[in-house]
């Protein structure tokens, strides 16, 4: 089957079957069954082979059911937070476990409640999806809606993208390095914490590559290698001055993630088999086995100075620290070995563990279980770390006495900890819990109805921000399916695929009371703020009659755009 792209910019499915999906259902099938006959045959242990079972089941239905063309050019977003919750809470920690020589039960003190949790979570997802798609809507005809006439569907120009990167930098920079205190007050005045919004911009131009998925008719340019790695050179050495791994690695995940979507609809054509491929690929695997997840550790071996010296001396220390390969085989190795009451010690690689690290349920269980009961303390503090969200006007307006510092200071992980016997020094230690134990601790099995129904909106709200129309062709008879995501949606794939787990099953109440709408009208603010530098952008050249009839007419004239990473 020949994809093209329309030079509208859009993406053109013409056809119902796609070879690279394929593909992926069965490599991504034999690759798991060959992993998994690894980990029970060398890890003989019961729980082992329950967990092996487990992820062997979901992955099985999620590749039969979910890894079809579609249901991702149906509901695109919502099937990748269910794909994110998947790979990383079963195909990855059975995958990089083996990678490392451990069970996939490695360090779990409760393997069985830990799988069961995580299989039930998914059997909800599943549930929820399905009645989801029953619902009586219309969710691909927006090109009138308010969305669509307020600009969430245009595609910004690359300079646009460029000036949201950099004002993005700019508000980390002030937030973090030039003001420090803003960064880690949990209030703060309304201009100060505007700004701190602006953060999540600065992987925008991260995106130009990928205009084929959000409609835009711009050429890339020709130095645009050369520019993305000046902007990823400044946004590294901000991430080192503000000393956040995550801050410097989304920027990675979202081109990967972006990749990945493209190859799914047929954007891009895959070509992995390659030694050019090989290449990267082994290149990849070291960087980040060796100096990136290096630098990362660097950056914990000096966190407990970041809030007391300037940011400048804080890269030198880390750039220190980095060269002190001792002093983090060491950390690395107490990390291991230590068994603290709250123990995260699950993948040796710190990158990997951010996508991968179950053994942040087994902590939570641990603590539910010390509890032993609902609390109805724990289900008080769900409640008002919900309301706390909400701006301090509307909460003086509605009368709800809730302390917002108190509540964003600490994680929901911190106070179940606490409630379980932690001392109240432990508070602000932003351990980050998970849905299964403090789903136990607060509601008990009730947490799963409430996940259920809350993440069914949440569904519909991330599908929204992709438009599906049906163009008639000059052909009587013919058509051609157009998918095109808003920019919005895109920057928010690390955050979709990994929505879930959550802390709470209350996480979908705070995306649907706040996180979503702030969004949304955020992005429609930047990206009308930074069209009055579209003058600086060229003007693509119109296209004749004739052009547009031979891309309809015959589909070899525009072959798939191949990207051969």
């Amino acid at each position: 089957m020949n994809l093209n792209i329309s030079q509208g910019g859009s993406i053109s499915l013409p056809g119902d079957q796609y070879s690279f999906i394929e593909s992926l259902q069965k490599w991504s099938w034999w690759v798991l069954v060959l992993t998994s006959v690894l980990q029970v045959f060398v890890f003989t242990t019961l729980p082992n082979a329950v967990a092996v079972v487990c992820v062997l089941a979901t992955w099985y239905y999620t590749k039969t059911v979910f890894l079809k063309i579609g249901m991702i050019k149906d509901y695109p977003l919502s099937t990748f937070l269910i794909l994110g919750f998947t790979l990383t809470q079963f195909y990855f920690p059975l995958l990089f476990t083996l990678a490392e020589w451990k069970p996939v039960v490695f360090n779990l003190v409760l393997p069985y409640q830990v799988f069961l949790h995580s299989t039930l979570t998914f059997a909800v997802l599943v549930i929820a999806h399905y009645l989801y798609r029953q619902l009586p809507y219309t969710l691909h005809k927006r090109e009138r809606s308010l969305l669509a006439k307020a600009g969430l569907y245009t595609p910004p120009t690359h300079i646009q993208l460029w000036i949201m990167g950099l004002l993005g930098i700019g508000a980390t920079f002030y937030v973090y390095l030039y003001s420090p205190n803003i960064g880690w007050e949990v209030t703060g005045s309304a201009s100060d914490k505007a700004i701190q919004s602006l953060m999540p911009f600065s992987y925008a131009p991260f995106f130009i590559p990928f205009t084929g998925l959000y409609g835009s008719k711009q050429p890339l340019p020709k130095m645009l290698i050369a520019y993305l790695v000046g902007f990823t050179i400044l946004l590294f050495l901000v991430s080192i001055g503000r000393n956040s791994r995550g801050g410097f690695m989304i920027g990675f995940t979202s081109v990967g993630f972006s990749y990945f979507m493209g190859l799914l609809l047929g954007v891009y054509k895959a070509k992995f088999l390659t030694v050019k491929n090989a290449v990267i690929a082994l290149g990849a695997y070291l960087l980040f086995t060796g100096p990136i997840a290096d630098i990362g550790t660097a950056m914990v071996l000096v966190r407990g100075q970041r809030m007391d010296i300037p940011y400048d001396r804080l890269i030198s220390l880390t750039f220190e620290a980095y060269q002190d390969k001792r002093t983090i085989e060491q950390y690395r190795q107490s990390d291991i070995t230590g068994k603290p009451d709250w123990d995260e010690n699950y993948l040796n690689n710190i990158f990997l563990a951010r996508f991968s690290n179950i053994k942040f349920n087994d902590a939570s269980l641990i603590e539910a279980k010390r509890i032993g009961r609902q609390d109805p303390l724990m289900r008080k503090f769900n409640i008002d770390y919900v309301l706390s969200i909400l701006p301090q006007p509307l909460l003086d307006v509605l009368k709800i006495n809730v302390d917002k510092k108190m509540l964003r200071g600490v994680s929901i992980g911190d106070y179940l900890y606490y409630r379980a016997g932690g001392p109240k020094a432990s508070l602000g230690g932003y351990r980050t819990g998970s849905m299964a134990g403090i789903g136990m601790a607060t509601f008990g099995w009730w947490y799963l109805a409430i996940l259920g129904i809350g993440i069914m909106p949440v569904f519909y709200l991330f599908d929204l921000l992709f438009t599906k129309q049906i163009i008639p062709g000059s052909r009587l008879g013919s058509s051609t399916t157009k998918l095109s995501f808003s920019l919005c949606g895109m920057l928010l794939l690390d955050s979709i695929f990994r929505f879930l787990p959550a802390e709470s099953a209350t996480a979908t109440a705070t995306f649907l009371i706040r996180d979503f709408l702030q969004l949304v009208v955020l992005y429609l603010v930047v990206y009308h703020l930074t069209k009055v530098f579209n003058i600086l952008s060229p003007k693509p050249k119109a296209l004749t009659r004739r052009q547009l009839d031979m891309i309809d007419n015959n589909s070899k004239t525009h072959p798939p755009i191949s990207l051969n990473f």
